[in-house]
């Protein structure tokens, strides 16, 4: 989790880019889908709550896909 984090920071300041819709979402896979599966395996969260916090940050995710896309008709 801290080197996806760490890579992240360093290609963007190399590049000189800021951070975009696309490495929000790519920060949420890294961060927030361990957290889960560590919770789910200590038995702290049950399996009708993971699939539930899963399918939320899946639902998250792709939902962004077709609005941050540049349509190929604008100019």
């Amino acid at each position: 989790m801290i080197g996806g984090l760490a890579g992240i920071f360093i290609e963007r300041i190399w590049r000189n880019r800021g951070i975009d819709v696309r490495v929000i979402q790519f920060l949420t896979i890294v961060l927030i889908i361990p957290v889960i599966l560590i919770l789910a395996l200590e038995d702290i969260l049950n399996g009708q709550t993971t699939a539930a916090l899963i399918g939320t940050v899946i639902g998250y995710i792709l939902s962004g896909i077709g609005k941050n896309e540049k349509n190929s008709t604008e100019s």
